[in-house]
């Protein structure tokens, strides 16, 4: 600094502002102490202040008097000082709300008590949000944000992140976020621009990437604003309040998943409303192991079992009552084996035709609230002279399909049923770790509308999932990894698209909270899915299993469905996931381990030595020399190519070695890379 100032002297210059980079907002305001540190220090001094105030006045009745008037007359000058200086209106009242907020905030604790929960909360959450708006429109000021360098050109905030000439308007603060208003520079920028600066923004701002996000202006392609979230308030769960409808139809109010960073609740929808301009959507529910998506399942499967209309019947072919384990008495068909799954599915197409049939008959263009009802009413009548056919109404069909990738990689079709079954009724949801090309049909994955993306390994996954439009705006949920169990983004129609790149989080609600609810409800739900779908779906659907409890269907659960890995997923397997080399070739993780090099044919549980099995510590120590002469050899990152023919020399299965390769990644000494299932060695790190 003092070198770039004698360099101006010397050179007959006037320095105008501090010609340094600024790298965040801390470092902004260290720059410029005297300028920018007020809010932050009037923020740190009120709340001691207030507690010596309580501490000496908060018994006075005529003390609380005085304050209160005070904090009334300081807002009031405040206003008149403003008017007299003739202060724009957003600036203002942004000045009049700090003004009301603190003087009144002082005078609540100074008569209340500054300790208090209500007293301490809004002191430490409002406090720093309007100090940190301050500071910004600071920042963003034309005579403070120029830098003059050597050659006397010009560079602000913005030219930092790619976006010169953009302007931003009056910044608007409330608790724990602060929207800037940008008018951006017409015929040069876009809104794609703007979105993909975001990134940069919150590097300036001392923020997490995903803190800062951009949010269009749908009616103006040169105008936006961005949002900054200071404060992560999704780092503690909510509970679950409660059904949202309970005894309500599936039509009557959307389906709870969670809340978004700023509080609303965040409430997706299945059935289509032709008003509404809302069609039947199927859903994608993805993320990696440990990312909450089963809990986030769990939240809204609960609440569908509170409504009188809409029937579930819950796929899983791999871990069978691991997931649905207490949800299994309010499913109205639980399929938890391979075997199981086969036939269900192979009766949805019948099951489409007669329900759509069905609608047909009775005048419904789609599925609505009225067909789940007796049909009362002449407008809805199968009868050839116009009278109320009376007919049962017939329930909404949800199938939710866990683990769905090994039903794609054993061959089973869904794509007909994908493109068919809205228009008669059913949504259709799979959850998995990641829809690629390997884990999903394509054309399965082109008929789903909605998407719910907890943690992901890579942008590449998270893709699969969200729009670009919504990654652009900012959804980055590789961020979070599995790190954050229950960070969520969600997309679909019923939303409000400047929320879909919003962050939320899912209910926290544990297996007893929603056994107790699921039976608390028994009565509400549907006895079946009706006589039109219980005719077509035929004997399958007659003869199913109904679970009164997890342990029952633990107890009856089929031997193929118990004796998988039932934790593992062949989309979670970083060994298995798609190498570069190998891109169009699926991916199964039952077939058989390719012809070991000659010489290395024993038994793959079996050490190099004979026939005893290699304990945990012989194999690690296996593991650990097979990284080290990849090491040796100059190679730092590898693939599920170059292990695999290692496998008998370490005399594990596959399955234990991605568990380690996760372990040794959470230890720092392997990191994952862009290229899904290629780890990199941290050779900084003993290996």
């Amino acid at each position: 600094m003092m070198a770039r100032r004698e360099q101006a002297e010397h050179a007959g210059q006037h320095e105008l502002a501090p010609a340094r980079a600024h790298s965040g907002l801390v470092t902004f305001l260290s720059d410029k102490a005297i300028q920018h540190s007020a809010p932050f220090a009037v923020w740190l001094a009120e709340w001691p202040i207030a507690a010596a105030a309580h501490w000496q006045w908060g018994g006075s009745a005529v003390a609380s008097a005085f304050l209160t008037l005070s904090a009334v007359g300081i807002t009031g000058t405040t206003w008149w000082a403003g008017v007299e200086h003739g202060l724009k209106r957003q600036r203002l009242a942004m000045a009049v709300g700090t003004a009301a907020c603190a003087s009144g905030w002082f005078a609540g604790a100074a008569i209340g008590g500054a300790t208090t929960e209500l007293a301490v909360n809004s002191w430490l959450m409002g406090g720093p949000t309007i100090a940190l708006a301050w500071a910004v429109k600071r920042a963003l000021r034309t005579t403070e944000n120029k830098q003059v360098t050597a050659d006397g050109a010009e560079k602000g905030l913005f030219a930092k992140i790619g976006l010169a000439k953009a302007r931003a308007g009056e910044i608007k603060a409330s608790p724990n976020k602060v929207v800037m208003p940008v008018t951006l520079d017409r015929g040069q920028q876009t809104h794609d621009d703007a979105a993909k600066a975001a990134k940069g923004l919150a590097g300036v701002a001392g923020l997490p990437e995903n803190a800062v996000r951009w949010e269009k202006d749908p009616e103006d392609a040169g105008r936006g604003q961005y949002v900054f979230i200071p404060e992560d308030m999704l780092k503690e769960p909510t509970p679950w309040p409660g059904p949202s409808c309970p005894g309500g139809s599936i039509a009557d109010a959307p389906i709870p998943v969670g809340i978004y960073e700023d509080g609303p609740v965040c409430a997706i929808w299945f059935n289509g409303d032709e008003q509404a301009g809302r069609n039947a959507q199927h859903y994608q529910v993805m993320g990696m192991t440990g990312a909450g998506k089963s809990q986030g399942g769990r939240v809204a499967l609960v609440d569908l079992m509170t409504r009188r209309d809409v029937v579930l019947w819950l796929f899983d072919p791999s871990k069978g009552v691991q997931t649905f384990g207490p949800l299994l008495p309010g499913a109205d068909w639980a399929l938890l084996s391979m075997k199981e799954c086969e036939a269900g599915i192979s009766v949805l197409p019948n099951v489409i035709t007669a329900r759509a049939n069905w609608l047909g008959q009775h005048g419904y263009d789609q599925w609505t609230k009225e067909a789940g009802e007796q049909q009362n009413s002449p407008e809805h009548t199968c009868r050839s002279n116009g009278t109320a056919c009376g007919c049962p109404g017939m329930p909404y069909v949800i199938c939710w399909f866990e683990e769905v990738a090994k039903l794609f990689r054993e061959g089973v079709e869904l794509a007909p049923i994908a493109q068919e079954a809205r228009s008669a009724g059913v949504s259709l949801v799979f959850s998995l770790q990641r829809s690629s090309h390997t884990s999903m049909d394509t054309d399965v994955r082109a008929n789903i509308g909605g998407a719910g993306v907890f943690g992901t390994n890579s942008a590449t996954d998270s893709g699969f999932a969200l729009s670009d439009e919504t990654m652009d705006a900012g959804a980055r949920p590789e961020a979070w990894k599995n790190n954050k169990p229950g960070y969520s983004y969600w997309e679909a129609a019923g939303l409000n698209e400047e929320r879909f790149a919003t962050p939320t989080r899912t209910y926290l609600m544990d297996k007893k909270v929603a056994a107790r609810a699921v039976d608390a409800y028994r009565a509400l739900r549907p006895a079946d899915a009706g006589p039109v779908t219980a005719q077509a779906a035929g004997p399958a659907y007659a003869n199913r299993k109904r679970y009164d409890s997890a342990a029952q269907a633990a107890a009856e659960q089929p031997v193929e469905a118990a004796t998988g890995d039932a934790d593992l997923d062949a989309d979670d397997m970083a060994l298995h996931a798609t190498d570069p080399e190998y891109a169009d070739i699926p991916i199964d993780i039952d077939r058989q381990l390719p012809p070991v090099p000659a010489g290395m044919d024993m038994p793959l549980n079996q050490p190099h030595s004979g026939g005893r099995d290699m304990s945990r510590e012989e194999s690690l120590q296996a593991l650990e020399d097979v990284l080290n002469e990849l090491v040796d050899n100059g190679q730092l990152t590898f693939g599920p190519k170059d292990i695999t023919p290692h496998l008998p020399r370490i005399g594990k299965g596959s399955s234990w070695v991605r568990r380690e390769f996760r372990r040794l990644e959470s230890e720092g000494t392997l990191s994952t890379t862009d290229e899904t299932g290629v780890y990199r060695i941290n050779v900084a790190q003993p290996v």
